[in-house]
């Protein structure tokens, strides 16, 4: 799916997925000292504005211009602020050194793109 495609499956005021955190990032970083976090792919923010609520510096980022509305919105009920970003995950390139956590919970990209996306992050991020 592409960035419009996105854009029209996020449209509308509801959240498609739920608010509450994907429970393996709960359980993968619950016990981790808060440091700087990346949710790359993030759609409507829910696992960056946990991350948040639990102390994380947090950057969000995601092509959907309306994904990343909704995310503002529930950052905002949550009283968290966060770095709000869009971009293509497969052409992005984040500040290098910049987070102690990427999270990639759901990038639906084919899998050459996929690799390629996940290869930038993890280079450039650390």
């Amino acid at each position: 799916m592409d960035q419009h495609a996105w854009d029209a499956r996020y449209a509308g005021d509801e959240l498609i997925w739920t608010a509450e955190p994907n429970r393996f990032l709960v359980s993968e970083v619950a016990d981790l000292p808060p440091g700087r976090a990346l949710d790359l792919a993030c759609g409507e923010g829910r696992n960056a504005v946990w991350l948040a609520t639990q102390g994380w510096q947090v950057t969000g980022a995601d092509f959907s211009a309306v994904g990343l509305a909704k995310a503002r919105r529930l950052a905002d009920a949550h009283g968290v602020a966060i770095e709000w970003v869009q971009a293509d995950a497969v052409e992005w390139d984040p500040p290098a050194g910049q987070f102690d956590l990427v999270v990639v919970m759901y990038l639906q990209l084919p899998e050459a793109q996929r690799r390629l996306a996940h290869r930038r992050q993890i280079i450039v991020a650390f």
